[in-house]
This record gives C-alpha cells, structure tokens and sequence, in this order.
C-alpha cells in the first residue's frame, strides 16, 4: 500500500500554510494535498469580491503548478471518505485508499443551510466556492431580482456587486444591526447607512421569510407579511465547521474538530486546523489569517516541532461601497475606547493597562498592516500617536 509522510486535506490557506511550515522543516519527505474542487487551490476570500467583474478560473490561485513541482507536492483532485485512524489509512472517493504517517485536517467550513417552507434546496444559490459564485455571475446575465438572506460580510459584499450590475437587491437580517459579529452599534449604523445610499432594500429584524408560490421564473416570497417576486435567492447566513469526515471517523468533535493548543485532535498523528478547528477556549476562529497561522504551526508540530498555538487579534476587513472598514473587536467589554474623526476617516481603539486590545477602523485603507500590527504587539497610546497619528 502506498504510504505518504505528510497528507493535508483540504485546499484553502491553512492547508497551504501548512504545506509551506512542512518544507521548511524537510525538502525531502512526501507531501499529498487534497482538494475536492475543480481548480488549483485559490484564495476564497476573492469570489464573492469579484461577481461584477467576473473572473477566470485560476485568478486567484494561491500558487501556480511549477511551485507544486519545484516543492515536490502531489495534488490530488479527489475526496475522502473514511480516516482509519486505527490504521493511518485514508479511503477516497475514486482513488481507493492510501497510509499516511502524519494528517492534517483543513476542511474548513460549509454553509449552513436554509429552510423556508416548500422553496426547493436547489432554488437556494451559497457562494461558498468559486464554482458557486461562477453560477451566481451566469444568474446575472438574465436575473434582475435577488433577495439576499443574511447582512453579515459575506452577504453585504453580495450585495455590493450586485448593485454594481445595477441589479434590483433585497438584503435581510434577523438581527437589528448588520455586521453584528465584526462591528459595534455606531460602525453597524455607518454600514447600514451605506447600503442604503446604495440603492439596496435593507430589511432588519426579520421575523417570517415564507415562499408563496413559483409565478414563471420568479419566486414569490413574503417576507413579514410584505410579498416580493424574486429571479435569484442567495442565502448568507453563516456557516458551520466541516467536521463530518472527522466526525464519521470518531475523532472527537464538539462544534468543530477539538484540537489542543499544538493542534493535535484526539487521534494520533492527526492535526487539525483553521476554520474547522475547534480551540482549548471553545472558540472557532473563522477568519483567513488566523488560520494562515494554525495551518503553520500545525504543519510545524506535523514535522516535529512543539510549537504551541496562541489565538491572537486577527482583523476581518471590507471594502464596499466605496468604504473600507477594518475590525478587530477586543476580547471582552473591560477597556478604555479612544474615538478619533478625521475627514472621512473614524477610528475606534480599544485600550487596556495601557495595551492596545482592539480596532474598528473606516476609510485609512493604506495603514490597515500597520493596524494589525499594532494590535499583534499591543502598542500604548503614546506609539499610536506617533507611529499612526490620523
């Protein structure tokens, strides 16, 4: 039977990360990625960026075929069924079944679904991967009519581009604010007055979305007693660790693959990590650079180091409609918040023992690496003002 040193499962940026942490370590030792998508691996981060505009299927690719070839990686375009962690043995889709020596689990997460009652799953459009939001574009080429379900990121920068095709967009959230999980009170009314400027129907605090009745190729929704007629329905509302591979091969998984802080799971010689790793605190990071790092130090500890994974500030951030927001919320309530204006540009910074904990930032897009660094080496108010004075 075949036997691979290293085995990385899934494509997205902690399984490259951790890729890269493994030749550092080796030159020599086998490495096979796992992907069962229909392209090299690319940034996913971009695809719903880039609907206006459109894009070819290796825009975004994280690395081109020469750097798999000069770093001795095998690709393979396949899915995997079954861990045998009893037996280091992988099951696939079509290959049939390979050993590894070391596994690290990078399937990250997958879109939750939405249920409204009698609206087939298949009229409900994700764009989770670049394949989805190639259909979405194509959609846009005879739909005039969406409803976006869900006013978090994702779904507002949808929106976005679909305004920017000049698109009719409903945008609609449970929630009072938009934005809720990146932004506080103030920066979700600045977003919330954007979209509107926009041209976007935003409906907050939605109660009852329920399908009426298909009237040609439209569907019609009534959404708190108020009907619409829709071409094109797109849900965003959130996702949910892809733990069912690790689930079904009895590595232990609460909300995600429970990992300790060198991101070992309970099964030997298994590591898991970014989106669909579950940390010590309970927290399930969500966020790209963030498992840029756990892919690293996982790849790191895979080949024989200890290194230990500290969760840090990692930011989210967005341009749309012309803004550019930056967020990195502190952990808990307990600081001081200095608030700054300058022009078109806010800033809120979040302080404590004279530490810098968090960040929420509008329109000082050029200095956001410096803002992240700032928050990675907690500077003092003092180093604010001199190193980023607005």
């Amino acid at each position: 039977m075949i036997i691979k040193d290293f085995v990385i499962i899934g494509a997205g940026i902690a399984g490259f990360s951790a890729i890269k942490a493994i030749r550092e370590e080796t030159k020599e030792k086998s490495i096979l990625w796992i992907t069962n998508e229909d392209r090299i691996p690319y940034k996913r981060t971009k695809i719903n960026k880039n609907i206006a505009k459109g894009f070819n299927k290796n825009d975004f690719a994280l690395i081109e075929h020469d750097w798999l070839v000069d770093n001795h990686i095998e690709l393979l375009y396949d899915e995997v069924t079954e861990i045998k962690t009893d037996k280091n043995e992988l099951i696939f889709n079509h290959r049939g079944h390979l050993r590894y020596k070391k596994l690290i689990i990078a399937t990250g997460n997958t879109p939750n679904p939405l249920n409204i009652n009698n609206l087939p799953a298949e009229n409900i459009h994700h764009i989770h991967s670049a394949r989805q939001a190639e259909n979405i574009i194509r959609t846009t080429r005879q739909s005039n009519k969406y409803l976006i379900i869900g006013a978090g990121v994702e779904g507002v920068e949808i929106a976005d581009q679909l305004i920017k095709l000049k698109k009719e967009v409903v945008l609609v959230e449970k929630n009072k604010e938009v934005i809720s999980r990146f932004f506080n009170p103030r920066f979700s009314q600045l977003m919330r007055k954007s979209i509107i400027n926009s041209g976007i129907n935003l409906i907050t605090e939605v109660k009852n979305i329920s399908y009426k009745e298909s009237l040609s190729d439209q569907a019609i929704i009534e959404i708190d007693g108020i009907e619409y007629e829709f071409d094109t329905i797109i849900s965003t509302i959130g996702y949910t660790p892809n733990i069912k591979l690790a689930d079904d091969s009895y590595i232990t998984c609460d909300k995600g693959i429970l990992v300790n802080e060198k991101l070992e799971t309970s099964a030997q010689d298994v590591y898991a990590a970014g989106d669909v790793a579950q940390h010590p605190s309970g927290e399930i990071t969500g966020l790209w650079h963030a498992a840029e790092k756990q892919g690293y130090i996982a790849g790191k500890n895979a080949a024989g180091q200890n290194l230990q994974n500290i969760l840090k500030p990692f930011r989210m951030k967005t341009e749309v409609f012309n803004e550019f927001y930056f967020s990195a919320l502190p952990p808990n309530n307990d600081t001081n918040v200095i608030t700054e204006e300058k022009e078109n540009m806010i800033r809120e910074l979040y302080f404590k023992n004279n530490k810098l904990q968090g960040v929420l930032m509008l329109n000082d897009q050029s200095r956001a690496k410096t803002y992240q660094r700032a928050l990675m080496e907690q500077w003092t108010p003092d180093e604010i003002n001199k190193k980023l004075p607005l």
